[in-house]
């Protein structure tokens, strides 16, 4: 049992057992040896394979694989025809070796299907597995030299399955399991540039062991390589005639103009709520329709006291209206507002016409209990619908200052909040303030929120981008009714999460807020769409 010395590196005698490649297929992969021709069928997730022409040993191979990881060198030798076996072209090898180099060139056709394993000889688990996640995955491990510096992706992602460590990166076609601690210990040395000589030194590992798990990493884009014959900042300086220090390695992906836009984390999300470059579930698979119901279409309404809206005639709102191109053509976000107060029939016909429920239905089908769905103004992908909205009233007349819920099917406002929550009310008009860049602060602040488990009990893999998504649609519906009523829009580009669960009096992780709107009255001179004022009808 190794030890941690005082400094944090693993002490102790180096494992010195043979680091060994075993080889499966993918867990959904299913093999059909039965056809009469000798061909092989290998199907999968992204489709169907059929090898033709293949012998008995890369057979029993595909099988035995199908089943979990094996050797291909054990398998070619357990295997191999008691009668001459011709080798590959170019190969001058025994049959076994032949045998095995004909199974290694079926396996590079379907590199897509196959898992390639590290394990120490002897050993009763593995070290990691290189598992494909697209149907491009391609993987061939060149060791690096042992004294070229490699590092850790900085787009890879180091996470816990709760049955051990997973390593993915957006850039790679490959998830790597750790299943032993070995393969972890060599994955946390390369958060610093390292060489398989220094890493191999400070770990109980042989040489060839950690040569073997970073050629590993190396293949599967997990850990990249430092340039050869570049100069680091740390070894630039000789021509001023001063004694550079070690060249500091330099890495390629560090200046690939492709990737410099990106965060770690914004790619990840992005490679991850769309489709090509993952394995997991994705799009309306109901991933938790056996474990919980789904949410209501419509939220309780959360207790205190309500105020009615009143409701704008819709047949004089189109008849007073400015046409759809003269609101799109003068639509913008306007960040000092007027002397006039906002009124409780502007806001009213402003969240009526943007936000309401015109209906609420039953939908049937697809074999599960009838869910039920509403009609909004706005467009919601599956007719979630699961956006809920806040609104932070600083000055409108007619409603008194704090903190309201927009009920959509009452149409009317409900006055939520305890002292905490009051005591946020200016914190929150400030915030949009600042966020914004708004020269005076705005009469009303919406707080967008999201029912979330009403998307993801229905979506795997992209409910939270399409709550991004609906957050768009309906900041484009406020915008323009705003500019079709002549008031001052203004969306919020970010915001801060805990403060929103504050004010809203929600749990973040539950309702997490993930948008905002600012509105107030226009300056006159700054009315280029003049609405005419709609009849209300209370």
């Amino acid at each position: 049992m190794s030890a941690e010395s005082p400094s944090g590196v693993l002490s102790g005698a180096p494992d010195e057992r043979r680091c060994v490649s075993l080889w499966s297929l993918r867990e959904d992969v299913l093999v059909d040896t039965s056809s009469t021709t000798g061909s092989v069928l290998l199907s999968g997730r992204w489709g169907e394979v059929r090898l033709r022409g293949v012998n008995s040993t890369v057979r029993e191979a595909l099988r035995r694989m199908s089943l979990g990881p094996i050797s291909l060198t054990n398998v070619a030798a357990e295997l191999v025809p008691s009668g001459p076996e011709r080798a590959p072209r170019g190969l001058s090898v025994g049959p076994s070796a032949g045998s095995k180099a004909e199974i290694l060139m079926v396996l590079h056709r379907v590199q897509q299907m196959v898992v390639r394993s590290l394990t120490l000889e002897g050993a009763d688990r593995l070290l990691l597995s290189a598992v494909p996640i697209a149907p491009a995955a391609r993987c061939r491990p060149v060791p690096a030299g042992r004294r070229h510096p490699v590092r850790l992706s900085r787009f890879a992602f180091l996470r816990s399955e709760g049955k051990g460590f997973v390593l993915e990166s957006p850039t790679s076609l490959y998830r790597m399991v750790l299943h032993g601690p070995e393969a972890s210990w060599v994955v946390g040395m390369l958060g610093l540039p390292a060489t398989t000589e220094e890493i191999a030194a400070a770990l109980p590992l042989s040489l060839q062991t950690v040569s073997e798990i970073i050629a590993l990493l190396l293949a599967t884009g997990m850990a990249v390589p430092a340039d050869s014959g570049e100069v680091g900042e740390e070894g630039k300086g000789q021509e001023n005639g001063h004694v550079p220090g070690p060249a500091a390695p330099c890495f390629a992906e560090d200046r690939d103009p492709a990737l410099q836009s990106w965060s770690a984390v914004d790619l990840l999300f992005h490679s991850r709520s769309t489709l090509g470059r993952h394995d997991a579930d994705f799009g309306a698979t109901y991933p938790l329709a056996e474990r919980m119901p789904p949410a209501p279409a419509v939220k309780s309404l959360p207790d205190g006291p309500r105020i009615a809206l009143p409701r704008p005639v819709l047949d004089e709102v189109v008849a007073g209206d400015p046409p759809l191109t003269t609101v799109l053509e003068e639509r913008r976000s306007i960040r000092s507002y007027g002397a006039s107060r906002l009124t409780a029939a502007a806001l009213g016909e402003f969240l009526y016409r943007a936000l309401r429920v015109r209906g609420l239905r039953e939908h049937h089908g697809d074999g599960r209990p009838p869910d039920e769905y509403t009609d909004r103004p706005y467009p919601s992908g599956g007719r979630a619908y699961e956006l809920e909205f806040y609104l932070t009233v600083r000055d409108c007349a007619g409603i008194p200052a704090g903190i309201h819920y927009y009920a959509p099917v009452e149409h009317c406002l409900v006055r939520i909040g305890d002292a905490e929550q009051e005591t946020a009310v200016p914190e929150r008009i400030e915030e949009a303030r600042i966020v914004a860049g708004l020269a005076d602060p705005p009469s009303v602040v919406i707080t967008i929120t999201s029912r979330f488990h009403r998307l993801a009990w229905k979506y795997s893999g992209l409910a939270y981008a399409l709550t991004l998504k609906h957050v768009g649609a309906v900041t484009q519906n406020l915008y323009l009714i705003a500019t079709a009523m002549g008031l001052a829009p203004c969306a919020l580009g970010s915001g801060d999460v805990d403060l929103a669960a504050r004010t809203t009096g929600t749990d973040w992780r539950i309702e997490p807020g993930v948008g905002g709107f600012a509105l107030g009255t226009r300056r006159e001179e700054r009315s280029p769409v003049p609405h005419r004022p709609s009849a209300i009808r209370t």
